[in-house]
Parts: structure tokens; sequence; C-alpha cells
């Protein structure tokens, strides 16, 4: 016999042994508990339906109390209904009547449970309804009136037969509720409402559920008025039969209608019939119950012998402990459910450490690939390329590499969603992957870039799947992600050996997007296309714009913008843009720290640690650029209003003013400016270093050297000509103060300048 029969014969053996027992019991007690809650459902019934009466009645009481209340109002306060009853004119009386005509409509469309309403005036015998006006005598209820108008009875709720005045006398009688209120005590003029019995029924039929519970109503004489059941009194007398099956089991008495109210459950015949014999099914239920126990523990005992025997087979492998051997309280479910999970916890744990093991050994290939390591066992390298999945042979492979764009704001934005973000982005590699006829593999390298390794095994076209692979990760990335990603793609390689040469690549095409832009592709055509930036060309604009904007003068824009075009025109790696934008904070620094202390600190406080942050966060040329010029922006405008604030402002732009117009005079000297605006030579020199930080000497030669490069580049005098043009008789001093200045005589200044040119 094969094991699966063996388990199948002692499942059902164990299924035959309890399930019929089971069913026998689960009958019984419900059988009981049926009885049970059916006693108690029938008190409960019977304190039900009493306070359903009392409901019932509360409600009707409700709805014709405000209906008396609201003829009472009417006839007091409405003028159209005083007017028909005023004593008026013969002639008069027709608009009294139809405005009394209106009032009636009125009464009766605004309150649903009226019938029908009409008013007789004693003085002429007149009777008007909503849409007629007649004489007592042609009137079809003429009857009711006599005898309302005779009786001395107060008038109350009153269950009768009514003949509509439309109809006349040969339309068979309807049943109503009416009630007369006296409209002119005067002379017993009167206003009659009729209410169908109908529409107590429907307002009844609102609190009762009518498919197990009634409630009837009945007058004074015990005639049937309404019941839920559709019953009502007719003209003949009877009333509707009730169903053999239904009891009364409560009523009320209304005060205000003298009527009575009674409620009952249809079915109560039946239930008293199982209630009498309560007590014998649950004498019946509970020898079910002992008869069903007493076979559960025979059979229990004779089920119990397979698992003693699996008992001794698990205690030979796994003895008891020598506590629970004393004591003798073993669990053996609990010993067999042990000895399981410990093999099962082995082998998961084989299984999980497996897993680990394959995702380092993939990152470990991965990398070193990428570092040119795996090319050293080829034959190794591609026995376990083929365990991943990768189908051999492989004919051409590319790496590409996407990185996240500004990264310290992703940082930021995503400060705990960071690696959930990040595996969202290598599983959309993943699945877009999965319809393609080449393998990707991906792997992150650092914290915010992923390494993409693409495989092909014979496909055309290799190069250009790659290019349209890259661009839908990059599309994909900016329409569902709050983030984009830049992708920088390595050359194409025929063999796995040489893949690290492609990932270098992809990592050199990456670092131009300081240059390039961000959020876009970035191939090997697209580095070669531009020339590479050369950092030195950027020093002089570098030195201007830092002299320029501690002297406090405009011209730091022209030289911010000068060196803007010229790395714009050229490609920058971020890492040499960084370090060239680093040099000029480094220049702006050293030439601040020659200011004075106030003026110093508004560059230490609230600019120079701007730069850096801003230096960190942005990525890209236009980026930096622009939050650059910002900060120097708002910088140059503060110092400039705390220069104004000084009283020796106006003397040194005066002075300035005039250094900027004699830079030429070899003989322009401090104490040249004190015979010119007779001041004395150190004041003059205190006052300019603390506006520009700068001796006097210093500024002008800086001023010379200006305009000397300015010519050098401009004009084609000789070295001599534009020495003496800016104030320097000696060419030899020239030469010597330009150098200084600049790092390179005029001659090689003016070649290095217009040498791009002659090129």
């Amino acid at each position: 016999m094969t094991g699966d029969s063996m388990r199948k014969n002692w499942f059902y053996r164990l299924l035959l042994s309890y399930l019929p027992v089971f069913f026998i019991i689960c009958l019984s007690l419900l059988l009981m508990t049926y009885l049970t809650i059916s006693e108690m459902s029938k008190r409960s019934a019977n304190k039900a339906n009493e306070a359903l009466s009392h409901n019932v009645m509360q409600l009707i009481d409700d709805a014709l109390a405000g209906i008396d209340s609201l003829m009472l109002k009417e006839i007091q306060s409405n003028g159209r209904l005083q007017l028909f009853y005023a004593e008026q004119p013969a002639d008069e009386r027709q608009y009294a009547d139809v405005q009394a005509a209106s009032a009636i409509k009125e009464l009766t469309a605004n309150n649903p449970l009226i019938d029908s309403i009409y008013l007789y005036r004693l003085a002429d015998q007149t009777v008007l309804t909503s849409s007629m006006i007649t004489k007592l005598d042609t009137f079809a209820d003429k009857q009711y009136l006599g005898r309302t108008v005779s009786t001395k009875i107060p008038y109350a709720w009153t269950l009768r037969s009514y003949p509509q005045p439309e109809q006349g006398a040969s339309k068979p009688e309807e049943k109503i509720i009416s009630l007369a209120k006296i409209a002119n005590l005067s002379d017993y003029s009167t206003m009659v409402v009729n209410i169908r019995p109908e529409r107590l029924r429907l307002l009844m039929q609102s609190m009762v559920y009518t498919q197990t519970t009634f409630v009837e109503v009945r007058d004074r004489a015990g005639r049937l008025i309404v019941s839920t059941d559709g019953g009502g009194s007719t003209d003949t007398g009877l009333e509707p039969a009730k169903s053999f099956r239904s009891k009364t089991l409560s009523e009320a008495h209304s005060e205000l209608t003298g009527w009575t109210f009674r409620s009952g459950n249809h079915g109560e015949v039946i239930a008293e019939f199982v209630s009498s014999l309560f007590y014998i099914w649950m004498a019946l239920g509970c020898l079910i119950v002992l008869a069903g126990l007493a076979w559960l523990i025979y059979v229990s005992r004779r089920n119990y012998k397979p698992i003693r025997s699996l008992m001794n087979r698990i205690s030979n492998v796994r003895p008891v402990s020598a506590e629970d051997a004393r004591t003798g309280k073993v669990d053996e479910f609990q010993l067999i459910e042990s000895a399981i999970e410990g093999l099962l916890d082995e082998s998961n744990m084989l299984q999980e450490q497996h897993q680990k093991n394959m995702v380092y050994r993939k990152r470990y290939l991965f990398l070193s690939m990428m570092e040119g390591a795996a090319g050293t066992r080829p034959k190794t390298g591609l026995a376990e390329l083929e365990q991943m999945g990768v189908v051999l042979p492989v004919t051409e492979t590319a790496v590409a590499l996407a990185e996240i764009d500004h990264y310290v704001e992703f940082e930021r934005q995503y400060k705990n969603d960071q690696h959930l973000l990040k595996h969202v982005l290598s599983k959309v590699v993943q699945e877009m992957a999965e319809t393609k006829p080449y393998t990707v593999w991906t792997e992150w390298i650092d914290r915010c870039r992923m390494a993409i390794l693409v495989i092909y095994s014979g496909q055309e076209k290799a190069e250009w799947e790659t290019v349209e692979f890259c661009e839908a990760l990059r599309q994909w990335v900016e329409e569902n992600l709050d983030f984009t990603v830049t992708i920088g793609i390595g050359s194409h390689i025929e063999d796995m050996d040489h893949v690290s040469q492609s990932f270098r690549e992809a990592i050199a095409a990456t670092g131009f997007k300081s240059s390039l832009g961000y959020n876009r592709i970035i191939e090997p055509a697209h580095v070669i296309s531009k020339p590479k930036g050369e950092l030195f060309r950027q020093l002089q604009c570098i030195r201007s714009i830092s002299q320029s904007f501690r002297a406090g003068e405009k011209k730091w824009e022209t030289h911010y913008e000068e060196m803007y075009e010229g790395i714009r025109d050229q490609l920058y790696a971020y890492e040499d843009l960084a370090g060239l934008m680093n040099v000029l904070i480094g220049h702006l620094q050293k030439e601040m720290a020659e200011l004075p202390e106030e003026l110093h600190q508004v560059w230490q406080e609230s600019t120079h640690d701007k730069l850096l942050a801003a230096l960190e966060q942005k990525e890209t040329l236009d980026e930096i650029y622009g939050e650059f010029r910002a900060i120097l922006q708002e910088a140059f405008e503060q110092l400039s209003e705390l220069r104004e604030s000084k009283s020796t402002h106006q003397l040194v732009h005066q002075v300035k003013r005039y250094i900027g117009e004699n830079y030429h005079n070899p003989d322009l000297s401090l104490m040249h400016l004190t015979d010119e605006f007779g001041l004395n030579a150190k004041y003059v020199s205190r006052v300019f270093r603390e506006a520009f930080g700068v001796k006097f000497v210093e500024y002008v030669t800086a001023v010379r050297m200006e305009q000397a490069m300015q010519r050098l580049l401009e004009t084609e005098g000789t070295i001599q000509e534009i020495g003496q043009s800016v104030g320097y008789e000696q060419s030899l001093t020239f030469i010597r103060v330009f150098k200084k200045y600049t790092g390179t005589t005029p001659g090689q200044y003016r070649k290095m300048k217009t040498l791009p040119e002659t090129d």
C-alpha cells in the first residue's frame, strides 16, 4: 500500500469516527438553543408588542391632535376662513367664498393625512368644499352636519359612513374618520375635517413589520377602524379574517380618541405548540449529547494507538528531558511539533543562507567585472554568468550608469524612503528588460548611482537598443517619480573581459552632466563633441571678479558673465567645475578679509556659507551660476548700503572717480591727492582702505593693470606705449608690475589671449 493510500485511509477513518457524532451533537445543541431562544423570544415578544401598541397609539394620537390643533389655529388666525363666516352683504360673498376654498385646498395639500375639509355657514345654510359651494339641503353629508350642530356632546373623532358630495346619493358610501369644530360661536357655524382610514393604515405600517406583526384599531363600540393587515370597517359590518395562526398579545387605550390599539404576532399558535414540548425536547437533547460524548471517548482511545507508536520512535531520536520524565508532564503533540519544526528550521536556514550567498556572489561578480578583475578567470566567469541566467555566447556588452539628479535634495525629501525608491528603480529596470531579447543586470555601486550591464547574444543594432532602453527608463522615472536620473552610456565591447572599459566611460560621461545638463542620456559622442575645459584660463576672470567685488564696483558682474561664457563653451566634469568655484570662493574670501570688520562680517555671516551650500546642492553649470550670482548680488547690495551709510562715502567716491580719470598720470600719488583735495595724506589712505579694503597704491595699480590688459587685447600698440598710456614711463617697471599682478608678462598675456582667435 502506498503512502498516499495510507494517509487517505487514516483520514477517512478519523472522519467517519467523529463526523457523524459531531453532526448529531451539533444538531441537538442547535435544537436546545433554538428552544431556549424561542422561549426567551416569546417573553420578549410580549414586551415588544406592548411597546408597539403604545407607540402606534401615540403616533396616531399625535397625528390627530396635530390636525385638531391645526383646525383650531386656522379658525382663529386664518383671515380667509374668518372672512367666510363673517357677516357680509350677499354681493360680497363670492370673493370670500373663493378665498375660503383656496385656503381649504392649501390645508389639504399641506397635510397628506387629511382627505377633505368642508365649511358650514349657518347664517345662509351654505356648505363650502375645496371644489364646490352648495346649500345644506342639496349637500350629501347633511345628516352628519345636522347631528353635529344639534348635539350637546363635545366634538370628537368619529368613524362614520361618508357619501362623497361630488358623487351624490346613488354612489356607495365610504367609511371616514371625521372631526367637527365650531368656527363661529355666535351661530355655531362648523368646520369639518375628514380622514380616510387607509391613510392611518399607511402611517401605522411605517412602524410595523407586517410579515410577522399586526396592529389593529377599534373604536369605543368595538368596530374595527383600521388594521396593518389591510382591513378596515366596511358598510356591511364584516371584518377581514385573521390568520388562524395570529394571536393578540397586547392592547392600549387612547384617552384622546377612546380607541383601542391591539397588536400581536403571526404564527403565534404554532409557537405555542412548540413551546409546550420544551422540556421533552431539552431532555432528549441532553441524552443525545451524553451518548455522543461516550462515543468520542471510545473512538479517541482506539485512534490514539498510532500516535503512541509515533511518540516512541521520536523518543528514541530525541529523548524526553529528565524534568519532564520525573514529573510525567510530557506534551506529546508539542514534542512531535518541536521535532518537525526543528527539521523545517534547519531546512529554511540552509535555503536563506543559500539565497544570501547568491546575492553576495552576484554583486561580487558584477563589481569584479566593472573593476576588470573578472577577466582574469574567463571560464569561471562565464560559467557563473550562465548560472545567473545570461544567455551564452555573449557577442556584445555595454555599461550604462544611472545617477540620481540633485541627490542632496533627494536625501532631504526622502529621508526614510530612499532604499525603497532605489529598490523600485531596480525593479523597473528588471520589468522593462523582461520583454527584451537581451539580458540586463543592475547593481547599485554607491548611494546615488546604479550600474546597468546590457548583455547581447547575437542581436543586431545593439548600440541603438541600449540607447532606446536607457531613454525609456529615463522617461519612466520622469513621469512616475518626483526625481530624475541622468544616464551615461559607455561604448559597446565585443567580449566580457573588457567590460570595465565601458564602465569607466559611463562614469566619465555621467561626470560631464554639470556641463551637458541633467535628466538626459549622455553618450560617448556627446563627450567628444565639446572641447575639454582648461581651468587656468578662468583664473584671471576670478581675480578680476574678486577685486571688483571687494572694491564695490559693478564690473564684477561683467567679469562673472565672461567667466560663465568661457565655461559654458567648454566641457567640464563636476569635480573640475566644483574646484573652479571653490577657487572663486577662496579668492573672494581672501579679498573680503582685507575689508573693515563690519563689511567683512556681512561676507562671513551671510554669504560665504551660502556659496558653499549652493555648490553642494547644485549640480549643473547653469544652476551653480544662477545661485552664485543671486547670492553675490545680495551681498554686494548689503555692502553698498553699508558703504553709503558712512559720512566719508562721498569723499571716497570723489577720490575713486578722480583715479579713474587720471590713472595715466605718472605723478598720481597720495601727495598729489592731498594737493588736489586739500586733505591729509594719512587720512585719505585710511578712509580709502576702510572703504575698499585695499591700500591706495594697490588700488591705483589694479586700475592701471585692468586698463593695460584691455589695451593689450583691443589695440596693437607696443608694450612701452601701453605702459606709458596707463602711467608707467619706464617699460621695465610696467612689465614687472604687470607680471606681479597677472602672473605673466604683457607679451605672454597678449599671445595667450589672442592665440585661440589666430588658430
